[in-house]
């Protein structure tokens, strides 16, 4: 640690740098003689377009959305209108007798034909055989 004090000592505390005497007095007026003259910016002429044009883009923005709404409005299923609201049929459904809409004997029926299907044939390749030997 001796050797560094040591070392300071001799090279001292000045960097290096200097600045002339009276130099920041005068910097000031050398810079504003050297810089050109200012021209004050004319105020722009705006166009008819450059006043509407944030308009009309937000009346293209207004027009693609309602576009939009109309093709989802579209892509949904035709049941629900307002003859037929949703609230309605769910009244009409929780009053209604289920019981037409379970028919067992027409479920047992299609059971049975698959069970005769399934004890026919041991894979599905001996069904397609015999299906594709058949003239529909």
């Amino acid at each position: 640690m001796e050797t560094r004090h040591d070392i300071l000592e001799k090279a001292g505390h000045q960097t290096g740098y200097t600045v002339p005497e009276g130099y920041f007095d005068s910097v000031r007026s050398k810079i504003m003689a050297n810089l050109p003259e200012y021209q004050e910016a004319q105020p722009e002429k705006i166009s008819m377009w450059k006043k509407v044009q944030p308009y009309i883009y937000m009346a293209a923005m207004f027009a693609g959305i309602w576009c939009m709404m109309k093709m989802f409005h579209m892509m949904t299923s035709a049941d629900l209108s307002l003859d037929n609201p949703p609230e309605s049929i769910a009244l009409a459904m929780a009053d209604a007798d289920h019981s037409e809409w379970y028919a067992p004997t027409d479920n047992a029926e299609v059971f049975m034909i698959e069970d005769d299907i399934c004890s026919q044939y041991s894979s599905f390749d001996d069904f397609k055989e015999d299906f594709d030997s058949t003239d529909i």
